[in-house]
């Protein structure tokens, strides 16, 4: 009877938990690829250099939009243990003492921030592996052929998309749109697929996939630990999180969620 009586109170009182809409944080995610081409994901971006003088045009155009944001907070993607390294390099290019690597972090990031006063930036990752060879396993040994197939189609779907993307005519503003739309963000279902990878008795892909949601629940939480009322936190991650962090942010009554698409408009080019 007591546990009866808890869950209908617990029931009945969420409708009335609510914060006040002004001073929920506004929180937007700019979903990126890796500026150096990186080396870690399973699908790797094809990039020229972006240290270019053509880039670095481009860079400032991006960083331009996205000043019209005007967030109180940036966020990037490194472990919080690094953050302080992070911002020591910060204040030297705040003094004129360092170069900015080619890193999206740096290019984006502090380049941002010190275009709005920015005095630091913040980190959030949290580590978490995910075993690929032993759901292409199991998937082999049950003969889930389907399942299988999905990866090499993604990354053709992947490697075609960066060469249109990675011409010296689509700007670098042009190629972050394409990763922030719906239809890009879409793709995020593979993960569904490697979830079925495996067996009831032996589920690699379910048990595989329940830490790639939990180390996005970590970062999320991360995220949210760091924000305060009144806040405009920009996001800057590697867009394969960017689908859940939107729902998160989406589905959390503490906060805004704001489009990224609103501030990267389609037909923008750089000077």
């Amino acid at each position: 009877m007591k546990r009866l009586f808890a869950a209908i109170f617990f029931a009945a009182a969420i409708p009335f938990v609510s914060t006040a809409q002004g001073d929920r944080p506004d929180v937007m995610i700019l979903g990126t690829f890796h500026f150096t081409g990186g080396n870690a994901d399973y699908i790797n971006s094809a990039v020229d250099d972006y240290l270019s003088s053509q880039r670095q045009v481009e860079i400032v155009a991006l960083v331009d939009q996205l000043a019209e944001f005007n967030p109180t907070k940036i966020v990037v993607e490194l472990t919080p243990d690094g953050e302080a390294r992070f911002n020591a390099s910060y204040q030297r290019y705040l003094a004129g003492d360092y170069e900015l690597s080619v890193n999206e972090r740096q290019q984006i990031g502090m380049r941002l921030a010190a275009r709005l006063g920015h005095e630091r930036l913040y980190a959030a990752d949290y580590s978490s592996g995910m075993d690929f060879d032993a759901m292409m396993g199991a998937a082999q040994e049950n003969q889930q052929n389907d399942l299988l197939a999905r990866l090499p189609q993604l990354q053709a779907y992947i490697e075609t998309l960066d060469a249109e993307l990675n011409r010296a005519d689509v700007s670098v503003m042009e190629r972050l749109r394409v990763y922030n739309t719906p239809e890009f963000l879409a793709e995020h279902n593979v993960y569904l697929t490697l979830a079925q990878m495996g067996s009831v008795e032996n589920p690699v892909g379910a048990t595989e996939m329940t830490n790639w949601w939990g180390r996005n629940l970590q970062i999320f939480s991360q995220i949210a630990q760091i924000s305060e009322p009144g806040d405009r936190i920009l996001v800057i991650y590697g867009s394969g999180h960017k689908f859940l962090f939107d729902q998160f942010f989406q589905d959390a009554i503490e906060f805004e969620w704001v489009d990224t698409l609103d501030y990267l408009p389609a037909d923008h080019s750089a000077d």
